[in-house]
């Protein structure tokens, strides 16, 4: 579903240095007329050190720990002297009761400074705030903001929930969710206020709740209160979240990918999904109180400059979907035109090749060796027909040529051919030896060819393919990568390798993906694939979630993030679907990986040649018994050998 609220949220977090915001604000109208008619006695003054004191306690406890700046700004617009000696004990006093490691800062300019406007925020009430123009420098919109406002005037417990909820709303417009407002009711009591994200059945909206009241007499709080920003832990009620999601194994796996494509308004059931990414998204889900409604354009998702985007980033930018995921890069150059969650896995991003054989695969065969082995065989072969043919002239051989071509090729000759004495026998010898060499050396030639697969040598790096005029298929043109030598077709990696893989043998293509897209696709076509990649990667692929600018979800998604990276979740959840195995396949046939010869790999040949060996005796002792008799054994016998 759409959330008309998301607009009003983001999430800023400001590394190093976060800076609470105290605003000091008025109310209604009926509330002043209540506190004049008590100001200048002792119960005023009592209920201002309440106020104090419960603002004192939430910063000491709440704030100091995790900011060294306090920003106090105070604005009191058009307020009688009364309010606004009250306004300035107030403020007196909170600053006296501070913890002393606590450095502030108190700010009286406007908002249009550039001072600390983008780190300070600090409004009179929600009519005057609305009407304020604050300036933030663009490299501080994604951090996260603190505000706690406090309401000098006193309330009734009629107003206050509107005097809270009308501060928020001017706070959410100003795209600031972690705010807590701080209200004294008219019998003294100072109670805490933050609101819920959605209303009652999920509907658009907040609601306004109290957290926590301070005692009038020992001014503690009378609740245990975890944290002082509820929203900040995302709790979201298990609303729908509408989640773009792109199909790229092993991050983001859609099982019926190769079904006709679903449309982009029909959600994906959870059953028909796996894969790293769709295993964080449901940890987060699980985590922050949300539910997933997945949906998976048609189009590859492509960022390619401002308004001109495709797949997810088109679901993101027409406000379809809040959450967009399956391994979108966090290195894009364009990536500032949408907010990015931290990175939670990387990869190395290479090009992609096919590697043909040299020869197919016995081809090497017919070159088994190197040009100055075969010259010397071939001299040797001269040497040997002109020394049969003088040798046949003097001693009257007749078949001194059938015999030398049948010795050639490994077979063996009559015994009445051989030469009985003298110096032919001797040459006969030498060249037997030498063709069992010759025959020994190209057999373990023919062992190593259908054990390795020769291939062509491949470009080492980038400018290498562009040497070699290699044309690249991709969904858009690249800076490392001459737009000549770019072929853009809108596909998905899978297509892509299909592309390169099918390519003609006089073509030469290379696509880009990942390594670990790479040895997935390997691992799901073993048999047929013969794509590698190029060794010397582009760059480091950083995998984030994208969100629309300035999301309010996306600090609380960080921290969950952070924490599955920390405990190691994530390192488990990438093991079981990017095996150390799977990863081997990406270059199968390099010789490197290739597994040594040992004595395990030859025993199934030793039982096979034990089982020969049994039934050679077995048939021995069959014929030397046959032979001692003339019954019915040695008829099978005469049989067998039939």
């Amino acid at each position: 579903m759409r959330f008309a609220i998301l607009w009003l949220f983001s999430g800023c977090l400001l590394p190093g240095i976060q800076v609470g915001i105290w605003v000091v604000v008025r109310a209604q109208p009926t509330g002043r007329d209540v506190l004049l008619s008590r100001l200048g006695n002792q119960q005023n003054e009592l209920n201002t050190r309440r106020l104090a004191n419960a603002s004192s306690y939430l910063t000491r406890n709440y704030i100091a720990n995790r900011i060294n700046t306090l920003v106090v700004r105070e604005i009191c617009v058009e307020c009688p002297y009364e309010l606004s000696e009250r306004q300035r004990q107030l403020v007196d006093q909170i600053l006296a009761s501070l913890a002393p490691e606590l450095s502030v800062l108190l700010h009286k300019g406007t908002a249009e400074e550039t001072t600390w406007e983008y780190t300070l925020f600090v409004v009179n009430d929600h009519t005057a705030f609305t009407g304020q123009v604050f300036i933030f420098p663009d490299e501080l919109l994604e951090r996260e903001f603190f505000c706690i406002v406090v309401v000098s005037e006193i309330q009734s417990r009629q107003f206050v929930r509107q005097t809270v909820g009308s501060i928020v709303k001017s706070n959410l417009q100003m795209h600031f969710v972690n705010v807590v407002v701080v209200a004294q009711l008219e019998d003294g009591t100072v109670g805490t206020y933050s609101y819920k994200l959605f209303k009652a059945n999920c509907t658009p909206g907040i609601t306004v709740r109290q957290i926590n009241h301070f005692d009038r007499i020992t001014g503690k709080p009378q609740q245990s209160m975890p944290d002082l920003y509820p929203v900040r832990n995302g709790h979201l009620g298990d609303c729908p979240f509408n989640v773009g999601a792109a199909h790229m194994p092993p991050h983001l796996i859609y099982k019926r990918h190769k079904d006709p494509p679903p449309a982009s308004n029909v959600s994906i059931p959870a059953e028909d999904l796996a894969g790293i990414d769709w295993d964080l998204l449901q940890l987060l889900a699980k985590a922050l109180k949300f539910r997933i409604q997945l949906y998976m354009p048609q189009e590859p998702s492509q960022i390619f400059g401002e308004g001109n985007v495709s797949g997810c980033f088109r679901q993101l930018a027409d406000g379809t979907v809040s959450i967009a995921i399956g391994g979108l890069s966090g290195s894009d150059k364009r990536r500032s035109l949408f907010s990015k969650s931290t990175v939670y896995h990387q990869s190395n991003f290479v090009m992609v090749v096919r590697r043909d054989r040299y020869l197919g695969r016995l081809g090497p065969l017919i070159l088994p060796f190197r040009g100055k082995l075969w010259g010397v065989i071939i001299v040797i072969l001269l040497l040997a027909v002109l020394s049969t043919c003088w040798l046949r002239s003097r001693l009257g051989l007749s078949h001194p040529i059938e015999d030398l071509l049948t010795v050639i090729v490994g077979n063996p000759i009559p015994d009445h051919r051989l030469p009985g004495k003298g110096f032919l026998r001797y040459l006969l010898a030498s060249w037997m030896l030498l063709t069992l060499v010759l025959r020994c050396a190209y057999q373990a030639r023919l062992f190593d060819v259908l054990r390795l697969s020769r291939h062509r040598p491949l470009p080492k790096d980038l400018s290498g393919l562009i040497k070699d005029n290699y044309t690249m298929v991709a969904n858009g043109y690249h800076d490392f990568y001459p737009l000549e030598l770019t072929c853009r077709q809108p596909l998905d990696f899978s297509a892509r390798f299909e592309r390169v893989q099918r390519a003609a043998p006089d073509e030469r293509l290379t696509t880009i993906a990942l390594i670990s897209n790479l040895a997935y696709w390997n691992h799901k076509h073993p048999n047929i694939s013969r794509l590698t990649f190029v060794r010397q990667p582009i760059y480091m692929y950083h995998l984030v979630i994208y969100f629309p600018r300035r999301f309010f979800l996306r600090p609380a998604i960080d921290r969950k993030i952070k924490q599955l990276l920390s405990a190691g979740v994530m390192a488990h959840i990438e093991r079981r679907y990017m095996q150390y195995e799977n990863k081997r396949k990406v270059a199968s046939n390099d010789p490197v990986l290739l597994r040594r010869i040992t004595k395990s790999i030859m025993n199934g040949a030793y039982r096979i040649h034990g089982l020969v060996i049994v039934l050679a005796t077995g048939m021995f002792i069959l014929e030397l018994l046959a032979g001692r008799s003339n019954g019915r054994l040695r008829r099978w016998m005469e049989w067998v050998h039939q």
